[in-house]
């Protein structure tokens, strides 16, 4: 299965995908602080659902042992990361409790993203302007092979009919 790009296909594909991971079922989720089950079920059946409330992430990030702020950065086409990927990341003696993101480290994180896409489009971008200069080439190309050289179409009827030429 392909995954969405963005948006709450995206947001739901890993949710679903971390629940199936951690063998929990909507009820367990919602026990464990995230948002409830016919919550999940609302957003899974709108497909023109807008962005869920703050407070809706916040909780699935909580009861998925996401970093705070994960499913927002999921809406956004990055990826979720646990609780256990950050701690693995950063090496602390095992005493200290983890820490949850901040909002700064969430904004810089969105901000890495939104730039990292600014940059894939204008890749995209640079990509489509060559493609069409390349199609301008061949339109050229092909005008200059549907256009009449007026001398060249003299000289072939000059040499097809010799008597217009002497007369």
């Amino acid at each position: 299965m392909t995954v969405p790009v963005d948006g709450v296909d995206r947001l739901i594909h890993f949710a679903d995908e971390r629940i199936a991971q951690l063998n929990l079922s909507k009820e367990e989720v919602a026990r464990r602080g995230g948002p409830a089950r016919d919550t999940l079920t609302k957003i899974r059946g709108r497909r023109d659902q807008q962005t869920p409330m703050v407070g809706t992430l916040l909780r699935l990030d909580a009861a998925l042992g996401w970093q705070p702020g994960s499913a927002a950065v999921t809406l956004l086409g990055g990826q979720p990361l646990s609780l256990t990927a950050r701690s693995r990341a950063v090496t602390r003696p095992k005493k200290h409790a983890l820490q949850p993101m901040g909002e700064r480290e969430i904004m810089q994180r969105l901000a890495a993203q939104l730039y990292d896409e600014i940059a894939r489009l204008e890749g995209d971008r640079d990509a489509v302007d060559a493609r069409i200069q390349r199609l301008r080439t061949i339109y050229h190309s092909f005008l200059a092979e549907l256009t009449v050289d007026e001398d060249l179409a003299a000289e072939y009827s000059a040499a097809d009919n010799p008597s217009s030429v002497a007369g």
